[in-house]
């Protein structure tokens, strides 16, 4: 059994979310401010965190950085209002993993929630292990950990994958739907912009040139590919 944590402020939208979940056979555990979702977090080894980002006391960004400065590794997914691009960019280089927008479909919620707790068992669900390297970029798959350029770089649990399903076919271009699939899983419902804005915060951690990028190469009509060198 999975204990997913629900960090939400608003009794309603807490209640049907820890509803459905438990129905579906999962452990829920609750909590209705920023202070009591961190600790929860750090004491309760949750497999998934849900997180709304406006909370009492702390807000859902401090609690995400607290929780990654503590070395909570759980996949976190944010719930939130606050659909602007800004907002999700910011979650993203806390290290979360998801975001989904309110309103959202219960559906669609259960729907992310398996996938990344299929994920997190799966270790990343990546054919590849041991050391790999392309260039001058090294990851570590088993450990994982990334090396750029004789630097090591801290990658979110989702840049992670990402970067090792493309480092698996140096220079093949995956699509966009292949990397949802494999990374996200077969039933996740990303945004549109969520796959672009995890791909936009690697290249910056590798030193990509956001304007013209020489390591992860955009294919129009396609989707991405790792250059060889």
């Amino acid at each position: 059994m999975s204990t997913v944590l629900i960090i939400e402020d608003d009794l309603a939208v807490r209640v049907a979310i820890a509803d459905a979940l438990a129905s579906e056979g999962h452990d829920t555990v609750t909590a209705d401010t920023g202070p009591k979702g961190l600790d929860a977090g750090l004491r309760r080894d949750p497999d998934l965190i849900l997180l709304d980002i406006v909370l009492p006391e702390i807000d859902g960004y401090e609690v995400l950085r607290r929780l990654r400065s503590d070395g909570v590794e759980a996949p976190v997914m944010m719930i939130s209002a606050k659909g602007q691009e800004i907002d999700k960019v910011l979650a993203l280089e806390l290290g979360a993993d998801d975001y989904l927008t309110k309103p959202f479909g219960m559906a669609e919620l259960v729907a992310r929630t398996k996938a990344h707790l299929r994920r997190a068992r799966q270790h990343g669900g990546q054919s590849l292990s041991g050391v790999k390297r392309v260039g001058t970029l090294e990851i570590d798959v088993d450990a994982r950990t990334a090396v750029c350029d004789g630097q090591a770089i801290e990658l979110t649990r989702t840049e992670f994958d990402i970067l090792a399903l493309l480092m698996a076919a140096p220079g093949k271009a995956f699509t966009r739907d292949e990397i949802v699939n494999r990374v996200w899983g077969h039933d996740h419902f990303p945004g549109s912009r969520t796959l672009d804005n995890h791909i936009g915060q690697l290249r910056r951690k590798l030193g990509d040139d956001p304007t013209a990028p020489d390591r992860i190469v955009s294919v129009r009509g396609v989707g991405y590919r790792l250059t060889k060198s």
